[in-house]
């Protein structure tokens, strides 16, 4: 295994808890009840964020390599960047409608628990994407020296949430999850 692509995983599996926590919120809202709005504002927040500033350059980087290396294993896995840009729209989107509701803006229950459900189901299959197709295809293909390159280049990119110091306004996902 890579360590790289190890790390990888481990932000995936972080991903997938936090989707957790959002489906949870959202489904207590969307069947009459009530969402914690403030922790569903800072798990969209987090995905702004994060993905674009440390998950996303990892494997962007992998992904140049392993085009470089393997062109056919590459058009395998597809247009990444087009489906990270795809993320940010939906997750914009949903962040809107958190937003409106947050204002008191009224917006009918269901509409709202599709866009929400159109992000967390595009995340589930991006990242099964990645776990089956892509990180197996950069392991075959990358060689000792791709991986240095991308290990020197984004060795001190840190997850807020996640890492050894959670960032102070991500405090109450680190909470969320810790007690779920």
């Amino acid at each position: 295994m890579n360590k790289t692509i190890d790390k990888l995983r481990a932000e995936h599996r972080n991903l997938v808890k936090l989707l957790s926590v959002l489906k949870r919120e959202i489904d207590s809202y969307a069947s009459g009840g009530t969402a914690d709005f403030d922790l569903v504002n800072d798990i969209l927040t987090y995905h702004q964020n994060f993905p674009d500033a440390c998950h996303h350059p990892k494997e962007d980087l992998i992904y140049t390599h392993l085009q470089n290396r393997d062109p056919d294993a590459a058009k395998a896995v597809g247009d990444l960047d087009k489906e990270h840009g795809e993320m940010r729209v939906l997750v914009g989107r949903l962040a809107l409608a958190v937003n409106n509701v947050m204002n008191d803006h009224l917006l009918p229950r269901e509409w709202f628990a599709d866009v929400a459900g159109e992000f967390i189901n595009f995340m589930q299959r991006h990242m099964k994407m990645e776990e089956v197709v892509f990180f197996p295809a950069a392991e075959r293909s990358l060689l000792a020296e791709d991986w240095e390159d991308v290990e020197a280049k984004l060795a001190d990119l840190a997850d807020p949430v996640f890492d050894v110091s959670v960032e102070e306004r991500y405090e109450s996902i680190h909470r969320s999850i810790m007690t779920a």
